[in-house]
């Protein structure tokens, strides 16, 4: 059986990566371009960027098992609660690898559920920058030398919000840091464990990705030396994850087939998902659709700085952090509430309270289509109030884009914002509809320099993989081309294909 070695690295950006692989930024990743097959990656990112580690795990399209954020609309409840095993069952495809097949060894994967009972050690939530789940393991001893060794939960919750100088280098020195401590930590799991199959996510430029994209989001006047010195952090994080995965790599040895990959990438915040409820309610011509007493409780909640906000909830435990999120996004009066906007941190995702589908519905089956046009045509009327370009490339329907036996739990409209920096705005206008200022005038009220990007990419190396560049690499492509190159049958459910490029 050949070992298949696969790190992801989480969000990084196909461009940066090409950039810095030619400037010699990257040896690491360099010598594997030059030495294997390379190619970008297309996932569900253009539309459901946070559905990502859920294809990958699964092998299969959101609209197939439901499953797209790491909290989700339950109609039935009338409220976001997180994706679980008991309400959307999915199961990654390394937990159906049983005894006399591969041995699987796991670290970090985004969004994935308790870990099981199966044929190999999985971690969850160690350094992750999305986790469903607070830091465990199977089987369950392992977590206590990992906490002992290398600290558990490293990965700071990302706060909103503009921040300092300091900050913003201690967010640099963190990933930096965290950079080695994933390299140590994967070639100590190498060493005491064996397997077949070894994955692992590295989150440092996904964190770094968001928050030293630019120094937009700073509150000081920079220098014009300051800014220079900044504008390099990102790259700095991308040569660190380098320098672990080259490292990792060399512990596997030689007769290794080795996948590095992200799933999609990153660039310039162009996300107004802040103020689209602001959006929503100047179309339907509403008030904010709150009950009284959640108005009230916001009010209050407002009127606490941030930073001290941020501070409180950063210090409670995983799960009650998880709730207060949750809750901040509830709160609507189901009797006056049309449509709703949905927990979204990259595109806009809008839920219509259709009656005989959401509990509390107010919206007839017959006025359905008429007042999802009526959002659409008025998103596409806002313009930025100074140069007069759009804000919004597109809206599209779910039901339009994607087919499967779930596609109804998907967002019912979903808005990709228009590709320029959201934080250049002041104002944002419709000659119909009126105007909404920016809530932070040159910079972006999550204190995101950057966001997510369609593509991610893909290199793999080693025995029997012809090297060359690789085209129409689909992210449910990933999972049976592991599952192939392992032996093990592929699930009928899947949906991909296995990548051409791998000799039998």
């Amino acid at each position: 059986m050949k070992k298949v070695l696969a790190l992801v690295l989480d969000a990084a950006d196909p461009a940066l990566i090409e950039r810095w692989i030619k400037t010699g930024d990257l040896p690491n990743l360099q010598r594997m371009q030059e030495h294997g097959m390379y190619g970008r990656v297309t996932s569900y990112a253009e539309w459901l960027a946070e559905a990502t580690p859920f294809a990958f795990y699964t092998g299969q399209s959101p609209a197939s098992h439901g499953v797209h954020c790491y909290v989700m609309w339950d109609a039935e409840t009338m409220k976001l609660r997180p994706p679980s095993p008991d309400w959307l069952p999915i199961r990654p495809f390394w937990r159906r690898f049983s005894e006399g097949g591969p041995r699987a060894v796991v670290l970090d994967v985004s969004n994935s559920y308790t870990p099981e009972p199966f044929h190999g050690v999985e971690i969850v939530g160690w350094a992750t920058h999305d986790s469903l789940i607070p830091f465990s393991s199977y089987p369950p001893e392992i977590t206590a030398w990992i906490h002992r060794d290398y600290g558990s939960a490293i990965m700071p919750d990302e706060i909103y919000g503009t921040f300092g100088k300091q900050e913003f280098i201690r967010d640099r020195d963190l990933m930096l840091e965290i950079s080695g401590k994933f390299s140590r930590l994967c070639i100590d799991l190498m060493k005491k464990e064996s397997w077949d199959f070894f994955l692992a996510y590295m989150f440092t430029v996904h964190h770094g990705g968001h928050r030293l994209w630019g120094t937009t989001n700073i509150k000081q006047i920079l220098s014009d030396m300051e800014k220079s010195e900044l504008s390099d952090a990102l790259r700095q994080v991308y040569m660190a994850g380098d320098k672990a995965i080259g490292e990792i790599i060399d512990q596997a040895g030689e007769n290794t087939i080795v996948m590095v990959m992200s799933m999609h990438g990153m660039g310039i915040n162009n996300s107004r998902t802040w103020i689209l409820p602001d959006l929503l309610r100047l179309i339907l011509r509403e008030e904010h659709p709150e009950t009284i007493s959640f108005s009230f409780v916001k009010k209050i909640r407002d009127a606490i700085p941030l930073d001290l906000r941020h501070r409180v909830k950063s210090s409670l435990p995983h799960d009650w952090r998880r709730w207060l999120t949750r809750f901040w996004r509830n709160g609507y009066d189901w009797k006056k509430t049309r449509a709703f906007t949905l927990a979204s941190d990259t595109h806009g995702w809008i839920q219509i309270n259709l009656k005989g589908r959401e509990t509390e519905g107010i919206v007839e089956v017959e006025d359905y289509e008429a007042l999802c046009e009526k959002i659409s045509v008025g998103l596409r009327s806002f313009v930025d109030a100074d140069t007069g370009k759009p804000i919004v490339e597109a809206v599209a329907r779910s039901s339009q884009l994607y087919k499967g036996e779930k596609q109804g739990l998907l967002p019912d409209l979903i808005v990709r914002w228009a590709n320029s920096p959201a934080a250049e705005h002041r104002s944002v206008t419709s000659s119909e509809f009126g105007t909404i200022a920016w809530p932070t005038p040159g910079q972006n009220p999550e204190g995101r320099s950057g966001n997510h990007q369609p593509d991610g990419f893909f290199m793999m190396s080693g025995h029997g993989i012809n090297p060359g560049a690789i085209e129409d690499i689909h992210i449910l492509d990933l999972a049976p081309t592991i599952l192939s190159i392992l032996g093990q049958p592929i699930p009928d459910e899947m949906e991909g294909n296995v990548l051409r490029m791998v000799k039998p």
